[in-house]
């Protein structure tokens, strides 16, 4: 059964509330297995064990934010070449945080989906819709 991980940071709930509608997307494709957890709680082998690593981080002063950084050190020591990889985050004026992800997923040796799925401050009723159709498309992906 194919399996995404959609692991995210979020400091204030914005792209917690576009990880929750990625995963809602991917769980309406029968037979593929969802994983949905925040950075904190993550461990390496929920990434380890997906087809398609699903990572967000917003961006807070100009940076990814922090919260994700334990993580990613974490992942660099596993082998993820070959393995799908989206970016995706909330920002409010310079929006880093997804390429900065995009870099990194590379820099593991992932196929990584650009340009990644962004949204401004609070992610809108579209930004929301879009997340759901990238974590669905994404699933189908996986599925066929």
């Amino acid at each position: 059964m194919p399996k995404i991980a959609v692991i995210y940071a979020s400091g204030m709930g914005r792209t917690k509330k576009m990880a929750e509608a990625i995963a809602n997307g991917a769980l309406t494709i029968e037979g593929v297995e969802v994983l949905i957890k925040d950075a904190f709680d993550a461990k390496p082998a929920d990434a380890l064990d997906a087809d398609a690593v699903i990572l967000g981080g917003s961006t807070y002063n100009y940076k990814l934010i922090k919260a994700m950084d334990p993580f990613l050190k974490e992942l660099a020591k596993l082998d993820l070449k070959g393995k799908v990889g989206v970016a995706f985050g909330s920002y409010g004026w310079s929006g880093e945080g997804v390429p900065t992800l995009i870099a990194r997923m590379k820099s593991f040796g992932m196929k990584v989906i650009e340009p990644g799925t962004t949204a401004i401050q609070v992610p809108t009723k579209e930004d929301i819709e879009k997340c759901f159709h990238l974590g669905r498309t994404i699933a189908m992906g996986l599925a066929n």
